[in-house]
């Protein structure tokens, strides 16, 4: 496959199935994202890039070293989903949507919205969690990697690299292709390019060659992932029980 007939895999994926369930897996490395921060902050362009000022105050939400954490999504539909992330303390944090309810919204606003829902079970006060979970804690951002572009255009956002397909690969149980690209610029990106990072070296795609989900994504400094987001077991077209949407225990794995 080309570079930009992988990219349509990837926008494609949310019309290549009806339903999706997976087990995902964050690693971050706190001391390169420390690094790169630095970096920007010490460069001209990288200041007017992200509008920072030399006086403005530096902000670290991640750890000087390793951290990352579990979940696991079920999506049905935009009314219809649960993600469950394992907390630091033992403990689970669920989000989800078990349905839907007139917006209220003027037109053209959304005519709809979802019946949203978060609980928190076991473990300790949601204060002594550390900031990086906060992360976790958002669904669009583990959602990315298996609705794509219909949440991030991340399609969009490999383009403006040197893209190559490494091959094939097989992950998660999944046949898949291996996309990596090579920014041509540092500033390519006008934003945080989610669910990649700012200031690697090399980007990394692993795309299911059926459905176009990410399997993995990676962003890179000096060859060692800093962000990487990972499916670890995915299943798709499962008809789900209401129960899935609406209870408040953690759901078991088969």
């Amino acid at each position: 496959m080309e570079p930009e007939e992988v990219l349509e895999l990837i926008g494609s994926a949310p019309e290549r199935y009806d339903t999706v369930r997976a087990a995902l897996r964050y690693r971050g490395d706190g001391s390169a994202r420390k690094e790169i921060s630095e970096h920007i902050r010490s460069t001209e362009a990288g200041r007017r890039a992200f509008g920072i000022s030399p006086e403005d105050p530096i902000y670290h939400w991640y750890p000087d070293g390793p951290f990352g954490w579990r979940s696991r999504a079920w999506h049905a539909d935009d009314y219809h989903w649960r993600l469950e992330s394992d907390r630091p303390d033992g403990g689970v944090n669920i989000l989800a949507s078990n349905g839907r309810s007139p917006s209220g919204a003027p037109p053209p606003g959304p005519q709809y919205m979802g019946r949203f829902w978060r609980h928190r079970v076991g473990g300790g006060s949601h204060e002594v969690d550390p900031r990086w979970f906060d992360l976790a804690n958002d669904s669009y951002w583990t959602f990315y990697a298996l609705l794509t572009d219909e949440i991030s255009g991340i399609s969009g956002r490999f383009r403006p690299l040197d893209l190559t397909v490494e091959g094939t690969v097989v992950w998660a149980g999944r046949e898949a292709v291996r996309l990596v690209g090579v920014p041509r610029e540092r500033w390519d990106w006008e934003w945080e390019a989610d669910p990649l990072s700012w200031g690697g070296d090399e980007y990394e795609a692993v795309v299911d060659a059926e459905r176009g989900v990410l399997l993995r994504t990676a962003s890179r400094l000096r060859g060692k992932d800093f962000d990487a987001l990972e499916v670890e077991e995915i299943h798709f077209d499962e008809r789900f029980p209401e129960d899935v949407f609406a209870s408040r225990e953690p759901l078991p794995w088969p």
